[in-house]
């Protein structure tokens, strides 16, 4: 699914004209994204929790060539799916 069909699937489900859905949907991932910079967790209930982790400076290897490459300290995002999200995509 890419964020076109997000905002195909806004226009049916919330029967919005197109700009309308796009407008909602981009106004959705700007919050999302204004709030993982500021280092706050993004809870959405029933799907998951977003959060900017510290990641620390390092050593990895490329796989491919077998190289030593450096990675600078930063933050990454972590996704925790909600158990019941968990549950629809896991087979037990």
């Amino acid at each position: 699914m890419v964020k076109a069909d997000l905002i195909a699937r806004t226009m049916e489900a919330a029967t919005l004209e197109g700009p309308v859905a796009r407008k909602a949907v981009e106004a959705l991932f700007e919050s999302l994204y204004a709030a993982l910079q500021r280092g706050d967790r993004v809870v959405l209930r029933r799907f998951g929790v977003f959060r900017a982790v510290p990641r620390r400076t390092g050593i990895a290897r490329n796989l491919r060539q077998g190289e030593a490459v450096g990675v600078l300290r930063g933050r990454v995002v972590r996704f925790r799916p909600a158990p019941g999200l968990l549950d629809t995509t896991t087979a037990r």
